[in-house]
């Protein structure tokens, strides 16, 4: 028969999660008067719970947010021109699955990047893969990957992502018009 100290050792080369709830698997079902089929469900459901949450770490490092914006968060008492209702709908995310895009348009401080990031977070943990971006970002790396004949491998990578969230796009057109500027000036 194995021992426990054997199995959680076992376990451990598996997952941290499953390793860490074997601490006294015995006690625990007895003292919950639980079946061991009921305690390996338990078990089995921390790994998945374990897993969910390291999954969706993962993939909010990758989606590279600036910061954190919640929806719930979004003081909207500055934007007039979208409601409560029209955000909300838009978490149903039909959007992406008619492959639409979103334009959020207005001057700064209106809450334009709150929103998009707010909606990021949501099809993120809704598990969309989610990518968050400048536009000058966006372009300088699709420049480089043309420099290195490796724009069509660098255009799939992004293809990838259900969601592409590109912000500063007004930022983009002040640096070329600067850039157009000084070339015709010089």
């Amino acid at each position: 028969m194995t021992s426990i100290d054997a199995l959680a050792q076992k376990v451990r080369t598996l997952s941290g999660h499953l390793a860490a709830a074997l601490a006294d698997p015995l006690s625990a079902a007895e003292a919950n008067a639980l079946s061991y089929l009921q305690r390996i469900e338990q078990l089995v459901n921390l790994e998945l719970q374990g897993r969910e949450k390291n999954r969706l770490a993962m993939n909010l490092r990758k989606a590279g947010f600036p910061v954190i914006k919640r929806l719930e968060e979004f003081d909207d008492r500055h934007q007039t021109t979208i409601t409560k209702r029209q955000v909300s709908q838009l978490l149903d995310f039909r959007f992406l699955d008619e492959r639409a895009n979103l334009v959020f348009i207005g001057p700064p401080g209106v809450g334009k990047t709150h929103l998009a990031i707010g909606i990021g977070l949501n099809a993120l943990e809704a598990g969309d893969k989610v990518l968050f971006t400048t536009a000058l970002a966006l372009v300088e790396t699709l420049e480089l990957a043309e420099l290195k004949g490796e724009l069509k491998k660098k255009i799939a990578s992004l293809l990838k992502f259900d969601l592409l969230i590109i912000d500063e796009l007004g930022a983009l057109v002040q640096f070329n018009l600067e850039r157009k500027t000084k070339k015709s000036g010089s």
